[in-house]
């Protein structure tokens, strides 16, 4: 078993998640017993290590973590860490030239199934609503998806903001929190979810069938 308070200390300062997020994600797996976790998106590989320390810590369980194949080359990359952290062999990096979304269909396709999915990429309208769409149909039920960055937009991004393309495109555009707007128009309207915003988190737990009914018959009455 690998140790949060093991782990912790040599995640600090690295991109993109602070220790308290970790914590946090790491109290949320224990708490419910999620053993079959996917990540879409690690860059580094810091949220991927505090997940697999959290199946570490329950005894089983897996966490596989999707991203481009140039996060391999962040200094220092996922695999650095998980050699720092000991977790190798609870997280497995999948990392490819194409998008999430098309890694997705491979995991579609071999009928995998997932009782958490952290969604932490992409960030467009398109993107994550489609990711949203594929998650659901590898997600089981009383599973959960966490959405990080709510508050995210092109024109609050240091490295977008000022690039031709984002200063080309219309100012609703660029203005939009398009994670927010998946979550809010596509998540939390859907009857089988039940949503809770956090900060720049969006939590969506997805209603076993007997609580989903009772839910709807309260709605329609």
């Amino acid at each position: 078993m690998v140790a949060l308070d093991d782990v912790a200390p040599i995640l600090k300062g690295i991109p993109h998640m602070r220790v308290p997020q970790g914590r946090a994600i790491y109290n949320h797996v224990i708490e419910n017993g999620l053993e079959r976790i996917l990540e879409l998106g690690c860059a580094h590989g810091v949220s991927a290590c505090y997940l697999g320390a959290a199946v570490s810590e329950l005894g089983q369980g897996h966490v596989t973590t999707i991203d481009f194949a140039r996060a391999s080359t962040l200094e220092p990359s996922i695999f650095d860490l998980l050699e720092r952290t000991g977790l190798g062999e609870y997280v497995t990096p999948l990392l490819s030239e194409f998008s999430y979304t098309w890694q997705l269909k491979s995991l579609l396709a071999q009928s995998d199934s997932y009782d958490f999915i952290f969604i932490d990429a992409g960030h467009t309208w398109d993107t994550t609503g489609f990711g949203f769409f594929l998650a659901d149909r590898l997600l089981d039920e009383d599973g959960w998806i966490l959405f990080d960055d709510l508050n995210w937009s092109f024109e609050r991004s240091p490295s977008l903001r000022d690039t031709e393309a984002v200063q080309a495109m219309p100012v609703e555009l660029r203005r939009a929190k398009q994670v927010s707007e998946v979550f809010d128009v596509l998540v939390a309207t859907d009857p089988r979810y039940e949503t809770l915003r956090d900060g720049n988190w969006g939590w969506a737990h997805k209603l076993p069938t007997r609580k989903r009914i009772s839910r709807i018959r309260r709605t329609n009455r």
